[in-house]
């Protein structure tokens, strides 16, 4: 599994239906979401499959998904938050 941050505006469409979007993604995949505009996905999915998926539920809204699998991070962020990013997926612990 990948991690992916998705950032949109939804100016134009209050009304995204995000679990709806999680669940037209791959089995096991899930969503942190902070504030509603920015959400860190885990999917096996790529960039582009994620983006495709997603337009269909953000109509004219601007987003943009980064894979952030390798990427180091640090901050000040609540438990919940930091145990959805470490988490290893089911796919990494079965090695």
């Amino acid at each position: 599994m990948k991690q992916y941050l998705l950032v949109y505006d939804d100016g134009s469409n209050p009304d995204i239906d995000l679990a709806g979007f999680v669940d037209t993604l791959d089995s096991g995949a899930e969503m942190y979401t902070l504030d509603g505009h920015v959400c860190f996905l885990r999917s096996t999915l790529s960039v582009s499959d994620l983006s495709r998926k997603f337009m269909k539920f953000a109509g004219s809204s601007l987003f943009f998904i980064v894979d952030m699998t390798s990427s180091d991070y640090e901050g000040r962020m609540v438990g919940r938050f930091w145990d959805f990013l470490k988490q290893p997926s089911l796919e990494t612990a079965a090695e």
